[in-house]
């Protein structure tokens, strides 16, 4: 009996290897390790959490950053605080309306776990997708290395941006002329600097024309700015202007609410539920859509005001705040100084360190309580229960806290529901 003939369409999948195909199989050859892991873009670090960047270095951080900016490129946005500190409030401001976290890029010594220095961002695609990283220059470290970094992440970035608080005239010309040191002496590749008056501003143009005397630079200065959504629409808008020639693909969403995209939800966090079994023959019911994942703690969400003052009762508490730890973002405050923004972008900064040292060392990296102990003062971080993302941060004098009775009233203290 003659076989019929197969016609059909998927032959080739069945085709046997020759000889020749098994004796010198084909291989392509990966070149970057970062290719190969997927992560071959144009960045710096390497990526080791949705969160979370880490960039290991030989030496001085700042030359190793500006030695990582020459390699790879990568197009970015710097924002630099003069008289005010405002550039974090911003980033906090761009990923809390999208529910996302503030990024944070950690530059630690080669074969050390301890980090050098933390340099925070968040990622704004542009048109065509393409993310664009927003650094702010309030940079985690000692202070001869912040200066330098700040003045890196500026001189190498695409378009550099200084937020100006409202201050005299020869205040404002003696913290810009580092500034200018560095953009006379150089390197410097940026070319597009852009001045944001959140006070007066009145000697504002006068200071840009001093700033790019002799150089290359171009100045663009903004009116004023008092809410982060104006700082963004100047920031946005300039960066669309410069960029106009390119197309739609190389702008940015100028509305701060929408600049950023939601982040999906991460599959441990999906709401899930089993399925009922049908009767054979029965047409499948489609499951049910699952439910939004727990929001975000926003200002106002949750009555943190009352819990915030129950734990100023504490013998010997000069400041309270309780903080939204992806965001750095007062959630509620009491008594000061420090101001509630400082103590939260501190608290973040502590917790954060606290939990690279302990995965570093092998022994658990979740948020546990810290006790740091200064000359004149004691400092309380503990997450609050029953709020993930939620922390306080308690500041207790020396001569009167008692870090181990506050703790035992902290235990007490009912958080809000």
């Amino acid at each position: 009996m003659t076989r019929p003939r197969d016609d059909s369409p998927w032959q080739d999948t069945r085709r046997m290897p020759t000889r020749g195909e098994l004796a010198a199989p084909a291989t392509q050859i990966v070149a970057d390790r970062d290719a190969y892991l997927g992560q071959g873009r144009h960045d710096v670090g390497r990526r080791i959490a949705d969160d979370q960047v880490e960039l290991f270095v030989s030496g001085d951080a700042a030359n190793s950053l500006q030695r990582e900016f020459e390699q790879h490129a990568p197009v970015f946005i710097a924002v630099h605080d003069v008289g005010t500190s405002a550039s974090l409030r911003l980033l906090a401001s761009l990923a809390g309306a999208s529910g996302a976290r503030v990024q944070r890029l950690m530059v630690r010594r080669q074969g050390h776990g301890v980090a050098l220095a933390v340099l925070q961002f968040v990622e704004v695609p542009l048109g065509d997708g393409t993310p664009v990283r927003l650094y702010s220059t309030d940079i985690t470290s000692d202070g001869a290395s912040r200066q330098a970094l700040a003045k890196t992440l500026l001189g190498w970035s695409r378009l550099g941006v200084l937020l100006v608080g409202d201050l005299p005239a020869p205040t404002l010309t003696s913290a810009l002329a580092p500034l200018r040191d560095a953009i006379v002496r150089g390197p410097w590749p940026n070319r597009e600097l852009l001045l944001v008056p959140l006070g007066a501003g009145g000697t504002l143009a006068a200071q840009g024309t001093q700033l790019s005397a002799g150089t290359a630079l171009s100045i663009h200065i903004t009116p004023q700015a008092v809410k982060p959504k104006q700082i963004w629409n100047f920031v946005g808008g300039t960066w669309n202007r410069l960029n106009a020639k390119s197309g739609a693909g190389q702008t940015l969403e100028t509305d701060l609410a929408r600049a950023v995209p939601k982040p999906p939800v991460p599959w441990s966090e999906a709401s899930t539920e089993p399925m009922p079994l049908a009767p054979a023959g029965a047409p499948v019911a489609r499951p049910a859509a699952a439910s939004a994942p727990r929001a975000m703690p926003t200002p106002g969400g949750t009555r943190w005001q009352s819990y915030a003052e129950r734990c100023m009762a504490i013998k010997g508490a000069v400041a309270a705040c309780v903080f939204d730890i992806h965001s750095m973002q007062p959630l509620a405050s009491s008594g000061g100084p420090p101001s509630a923004d400082r103590l939260a972008q501190q608290g973040t900064a502590m917790l954060a360190a606290v939990a690279d040292s302990a995965r570093a060392l092998g022994i658990g990296s979740g948020h546990q309580d810290l006790a740091v102990s200064t000359a004149s003062h004691h400092l309380l971080l503990r997450p609050v229960p029953g709020h993930p993302g939620v922390a306080l941060h308690l500041v207790l004098a020396g001569s009167s806290g008692n870090l181990t009775l506050a703790r035992m009233q902290l235990e007490r203290i009912e958080p809000p529901a």
